[in-house]
């Protein structure tokens, strides 16, 4: 086994990313469920309890 370095090209550092991909779509997942549960669109975040309270009271 031999261990090869290959820089990223993207970043002034070099560094790569491998560890992000579990935890960046949370977000969005958890916007989703939301969005099926209350039947409203979620169009910004963060979400807020008040802003979760706002968007429950327009479907009474």
């Amino acid at each position: 086994i031999d261990h090869i370095e290959t820089p990223s090209p993207l970043n002034p550092l070099g560094v790569k990313g491998a560890g992000e991909a579990g935890v960046i779509p949370v977000g969005a997942v958890i916007g989703s469920a939301i969005e099926d549960a209350l039947g409203v669109p979620i169009t910004e975040m963060p979400l807020s309890p008040l802003k979760l309270y706002e968007l429950a009271k327009t479907q009474l």
